[in-house]
């Protein structure tokens, strides 16, 4: 419940900031959760290499001080009474920085795959299965624990000037307080080097690195205040000087509590360019067969069993580029001729499937050679069924992330929905009717990272006591999506027919890749 009394008598505005891949969204929160204004300032993403991504701090920090003036331009009653400010943000990273705060190379994010024969040689050396059991996820190439292994391989010199190792939000945090070498629960569960059940750094996976433990900033809960805006930060952003600045959380954290997904065995899915379905839990719960991951959640003692699906909206993005429905330059006119194109034949595609692994696949089967297919395509497939075959592959292939989910015991009695995939009424309809549950949609389908990050900042400022209280202020619901039930018998029979074929294929996946890489050679 708010706490009333606090709101008479002190500032009652709250700031999120979500720093994601292609920039920085600020937004301006009532404490009671109602969105007051937004911005964003954009920065870009650099590629010096193949396989390599990198950011520039300073341009992190100098989009945060315009959105922020932008912000409070448009609401310029807020600034004199903010409560606090505090960050969601791109997770997998990796900067390292000086003891005051000064970057000492490029920010390497989460696409980064430079690291991949570090990545490699750890798995090998310390066993995939045991470094699995420590950090809830597999080592792979975009953990923050092969790209430090990196730099000790090819930078080591770096190491004698850095102090810390440190996050996307944690860069800024320090940025406005001064106050540097902190991070939390969230994002250092994803280095790759975090036990997550005891919440403390992974020594042994750290020395398979080769990287000093010193590196590693201090691991905190997402509600904890790090400091306050410094005069020089005030001048550079517009903020008050002494504003408490809360920690925050990654932005996968930041989304679930977004979501309102705040109780044990609370489930959402956010469908996206790539789409995951997880669902919280008050232990942790890693999989024996490292189908799916494990991440800490914003909230205190509590974590996130997530299975990430590669290519959801972007094979839908591939089938409208690639085959088209209309030709128009009107992105959303073009969508709503595909939903009508898709809608024109029955559940199931007429026997059609679509395996939608267009950049492989990660949970659960984990194949970086598995490649998009039609299957069972005849004659007798129009453009309809090519549609909506799409939409269905994409549904069945997050729904046995979902399976697994539900033998680990994290079984929902309906789904909460996120991302703008979801404005889609057939895709609804189609997913509602593949997992056989209901879906309960959020309000705010694009502001969940916003949402959980002003969620934490509220917390952590003390105007709830904590975020199942606030949750129905900054994650309300809207509309419930009942499943058909002539649909979800067609469903699940299909749905169990497109898991029987990835086993099938998987060989032929690895062979289609030696057989590519002869080529290429040749």
């Amino acid at each position: 419940m708010l706490y009333l009394s606090f709101i008479m008598t002190k500032p009652t505005y709250l700031l999120s900031h979500d720093l994601g891949t292609t920039g920085d969204k600020a937004t301006l929160f009532t404490a009671e959760g109602v969105i007051v204004a937004s911005a964003f300032a954009p920065y870009s993403t650099h590629y010096p290499r193949p396989g390599w991504a990198e950011q520039n701090p300073q341009d992190w920090w100098s989009a945060v001080c315009a959105s922020t003036r932008e912000l409070l331009l448009k609401a310029p009653e807020a600034t004199s009474r903010l409560a606090g400010v505090g960050f969601s943000a791109m997770m997998n990273g990796c900067l390292l920085i000086d003891g005051e705060g000064n970057p000492l190379h490029s920010g390497l994010i989460h696409a980064d795959l430079r690291s991949q024969k570090q990545a490699e040689r750890i798995a090998q050396e310390f066993g995939e299965a045991e470094g699995y059991r420590i950090t809830g996820n597999r080592i792979a190439p975009y953990f923050t624990l092969s790209k430090l292994a990196w730099f000790a391989e090819n930078s080591p010199f770096l190491f004698e000037k850095a102090a810390f190792c440190v996050q996307t939000k944690d860069y800024i945090s320090g940025k406005l307080t001064g106050n540097w070498g902190f991070t939390d629960y969230s994002d250092a569960s994803l280095t790759g080097c975090f036990d997550l059940e005891n919440k403390t750094w992974a020594q042994p996976l750290i020395d398979a690195g080769g990287f000093p433990a010193r590196l590693l900033p201090q691991a905190l809960p997402s509600t904890h205040t790090v400091g306050k805006v410094t005069r020089q930060a005030a001048l550079e952003t517009g903020l008050p000087e002494g504003l408490p600045v809360v920690i925050g959380a990654g932005d996968g954290a930041c989304a679930t509590a977004g979501a309102g997904a705040v109780r044990e065995n609370d489930s959402y899915h956010y469908l996206g360019g790539t789409s995951w379905v997880a669902s919280l839990t008050d232990s942790y719960r890693p999989d024996p067969l490292r189908r799916v991951s494990v991440f800490c959640a914003a909230s205190p003692n509590q974590y996130v069993v997530y299975g990430t699906v590669q290519s959801a909206g972007s094979s839908v993005d591939w089938f409208r580029n690639a085959i088209g429905v209309a030709n128009n330059d009107n992105e959303e006119e073009e969508f709503a001729a595909l939903e009508r194109l898709a809608s024109s034949v029955p559940p199931g595609s007429n026997g059609l499937f679509f395996l939608p692994y267009l950049a492989g696949e990660r949970s659960p089967i984990w194949d970086s050679n598995a490649r998009g297919v039609y299957f069972g395509l005849t004659s007798a497939h129009g453009r309809g069924e090519l549609a909506r075959s799409v939409f269905e592959g994409v549904a069945y292939a997050l729904s046995s992330n979902l399976a697994v989910l539900e033998e680990l015991g994290l079984a929902p009695e309906c789904v909460r929905v996120l991302g703008g995939g979801m404005r889609s009424p057939l895709w609804r309809s189609i997913l509602s009717a593949v997992y056989q549950r209901p879906l309960l949609l959020l309000e705010r389908l694009s502001e969940a990272t916003s949402c959980g990050a002003a969620m934490a900042t509220a917390v952590g400022v003390g105007l709830y006591p904590d975020f199942a209280s606030a949750a129905p202020a900054f994650a309300p619901l809207g509309e419930r999506e009942e499943p058909d039930e002539q649909a979800m018998a067609t469903y699940r029979q299909s749905s169990a027919f497109f898991q029987s074929l990835y086993p099938v294929l998987a060989e032929q996946f690895s062979a289609l890749n030696d057989y590519l890489q002869t080529v290429e050679r040749d």
